[in-house]
């Protein structure tokens, strides 16, 4: 026996409340001989033991009224064996609905998310009368439909209904100890919650998070999860998509990355992928003969992109398979018109070969001088001496070639350059001055990633050198060479380098951020760093950009190295276009679109239905902010006449459906009763078997009604005249 609500039993004390005014009424009287009286009181003495009987019997009943109704209200309840006569105990439940990615998954007839909306409707139906329940959507993060129990079961089978599924991956923990904390300490007897999902073991992948939190709180709260669908033994996915060049300039051959995965258990054979660019017609396709079980193949597939602005490509399998929904990827991308490169030329030669920019000038224009005026990349280059004069408005990349120093206005207006979206890349060589390197952009302005330290290796001499790392690329500007069939990195030879101290800590600027390395030596020192900064990023590199100090310039993978590095510099400020599901879209903007008013228009919605809202303020910083990002494809947001696209992506792992092992279900089921959803499950006989106890609020609170009816008809019938 105990109570749900236990401080109600202060109510107890109210009996005294009749004991007192029946012995208030219990006061001396002052006697007063009168010889008339003398004749009555035969008769009162003869009638004074029925009248005390009368009063103990109500004083007795309201006294018991009182106690019986403190008790009711603290509500008394029992855990039995048997059913509450009155009806099962009322339930108070939380049901946890998968809507991850992975319950699109399909038998041919009905998705898995459909088979776990009947199981969530079939939990409705066997809760007792009088229970209340909330509804939580799971993935990897918690939406509650209905977030405090409610005993409208009417409205959360409507919510069931017209819960919708999400793009997101799927972890479970975060769902299981929001429906804990939702029941924690209620006034209930009977606290259940409900967990519908799938059994693919990504989901579980924290289960033994999940198993304590169930196990710690399984005396107070019973846990039920019903695993939906049917093995999937064949799934291909689209698992990443990007261009492979870096730049994406317009009217020019892009290509792009398609990496296929196939999850199943057999090998996938003639399997088609396709390339299109936003609604026009599909630019590229292949057929792949055989994707072995359980891996992963990249393929090369061609477009153009003809116009500048943002671009939708998207690539997706033909055929189809039991999960339609990462059959497909989008990416956005932003087509160039032009980039323009400022180099800075730190040591002129005699000759035009001689100069320290001779080898970028042509790696990063590899064409002839007559059509250099037409090619997408604008290069201009200076020497030092026209440094006083520079402007470096209107360029996207700057590169310091073997340049000293920067007066302090200039190192000034370089740090503001990249703080505001430019791309900074810095050659060193015989002539810089490392103190200057190191205590301005480093420990004052923490622009560069690492500090310069003195040289190793002589030049001129062929005999002893370094090489780059010939396999294990992990950065993204390196990662293509992954492939043995793209060539190596690992042939060039450096006779000279700059080793650099990697800083234990960012200090002094919040704007700074990780430094990572991006290509190391054979003998794992940094050879090429890169971090970002403000809005912009710099790649800083240990040895030169011409031949004095190595022969890298001149080898046939330093051309798509170099744009692979300007693409990444370039693209800096679009990151934020290709987002995993679920993270917010945050874009700086220029200052003059501050509270201008914008439109969204999100992927699988009506034409027409949009949300809306202005670009915000941010530390002085115009910024347009979204969030709801939770259905993979393309968004397009209008601003001021200004069209900006952005997509959001699933994530990759949630295409693996493998199961959770039988041996993890076992411990599972120590803490939680696990049902296996089919038609011949019966969901309410199971638990109506498992739920015992009763409330005995409401029998105590017929008894006091029953009882105030007596005392009132005894009262009265006390009361007549005898």
């Amino acid at each position: 026996m105990g109570f749900l609500n236990p401080f109600l039993l202060f109510g107890l004390a109210a009996v005294s409340i009749p004991v007192i005014i029946h012995l208030l009424n219990r006061r001396k009287f002052r006697k007063v001989v009168w010889a008339a009286m003398r004749f009555l009181k035969v008769s009162v003495d003869q009638n004074q033991r029925r009248m005390q009987v009368e009063d103990f019997i109500l004083l007795a009943l309201r006294c018991l009224i009182l106690a019986l109704l403190a008790l009711a209200l603290a509500r008394p309840a029992m855990r039995m064996a048997q059913s509450d006569p009155f009806g099962q105990s009322k339930v108070t439940a939380v049901i946890v609905l998968d809507n991850s990615l992975s319950m699109g998954a399909t038998d041919g007839v009905e998705t898995r998310f459909d088979q776990a909306r009947l199981a969530a409707k079939q939990a409705l139906d066997a809760l007792p009368p009088g229970s209340a329940t909330a509804l939580l959507l799971a993935s990897d993060i918690v939406q509650p439909l209905i977030q405090e129990p409610t005993h409208d079961l009417a409205q959360a089978r409507s919510a069931v209904e017209s819960a919708t599924m999400s793009d997101h991956g799927t972890d479970l923990l975060p769902a299981v100890k929001a429906a804990i904390e939702t029941l924690k300490g209620r006034a209930a007897l009977r606290k259940e919650v409900f967990i519908i999902t799938d059994d693919q073991s990504i989901g579980w992948r924290q289960i033994a998070q999940i198993e304590q939190t169930l196990g710690e709180n399984k005396d107070e709260i019973k846990s039920h999860v019903i695993v939906v669908g049917r093995r999937v033994d064949r799934n291909l996915s689209i698992s990443g998509l990007s261009p492979a060049g870096g730049l994406t300039p317009v009217n020019q051959p892009l290509r792009f990355d398609v990496q296929v995965a196939n999850h199943g258990a057999d090998d996938a054979k003639d399997v088609r992928i396709q390339l299109q660019v936003g609604d026009e017609a599909p630019s590229d396709e292949i057929t792949l003969p055989a994707i072995p079980a359980g891996a992963t193949t990249s393929v090369t597939l061609f477009t153009k992109l003809r116009a500048d602005g943002f671009h939708a490509v998207t690539a997706r399998l033909l055929g189809g398979d039991r999960l339609p929904a990462d059959d497909r990827r989008t990416v956005v991308v932003r087509a160039l018109r032009e980039v323009r490169v400022l180099l800075i030329n730190g040591e002129p030669g005699k000759e035009p070969r001689d100069d320290e920019t001779f080898f970028l000038e042509h790696v990063l224009a590899p064409v002839p001088q007559s059509e250099r005026d037409n090619y997408f990349i604008k290069i201009t280059t200076v020497v030092t001496e026209e440094l006083p004069n520079l402007s470096l408005l209107g360029y996207d990349v700057v590169a310091l070639a073997n340049v000293r120093e920067l007066t302090g206005p200039l190192t000034t207006a370089f740090v503001a350059f990249v703080r505001q979206g430019g791309g900074l890349m810095i050659f060193p060589g015989s002539k810089i001055n490392t103190a200057y390197y190191n205590d301005q952009l480093v420990t004052q302005h923490s622009l560069l990633p690492a500090t310069y330290q003195e040289p190793e290796g002589l030049e001129n001499q062929e005999a002893v050198f370094f090489q780059l790392q010939s396999k294990q690329y992990e950065h993204p500007v390196v990662a293509l060479w992954n492939n043995p069939d793209i060539g190596t990195l690992g042939t060039a030879r450096f006779f000279r380098r700059t080793p650099v101290g990697l800083p234990a800590a960012v200090a002094g600027s919040k704007e700074a951020g990780t430094t990572r390395i991006v290509l190391r030596y054979a003998d794992g020192k940094p050879a090429v760093l890169e971090r970002d900064f403000g809005l912009g990023r710099v790649i800083q590199f240990t040895s030169t950009a011409d031949v004095s100090w190595s022969d890298m310039p001149v080898r046939p993978a330093v051309l798509p190295l170099m744009h692979r590095m300007l693409g990444w510099l370039v693209q800096r400020q679009d990151e934020d276009l290709n987002l995993r599901v679920g993270e917010p879209f945050i874009r700086r903007l220029s200052a003059d679109l501050a509270d201008a008013p914008f439109k969204v228009s999100a992927p699988n919605r009506p034409a027409g239905a949009t949300d809306s809202g202005r670009v915000g303020m941010v530390e002085g910083v115009a910024q347009l902010q979204l969030g709801g990002t939770h259905t993979a494809g393309l968004y397009e947001v209008a601003l001021e006449g200004q069209p900006i696209r952005f997509a959001a992506q699933p994530d990759p792992r949630e295409s693996n459906l493998d199961p959770l092992a039988p041996d993890q279900w076992t411990k599972l089921n120590a803490v939680a009763r696990v049902f296996k959803a089919s038609p011949e499950l019966s969901l309410r006989a199971e638990l109506e078997k498992s739920r015992v106890g009763a409330e005995w609020w409401l029998p105590l609170a017929l008894a006091v009604l029953m009882l105030a009816g007596l005392e009132t008809w005894l009262a009265q019938r006390f009361s007549r005249p005898k």
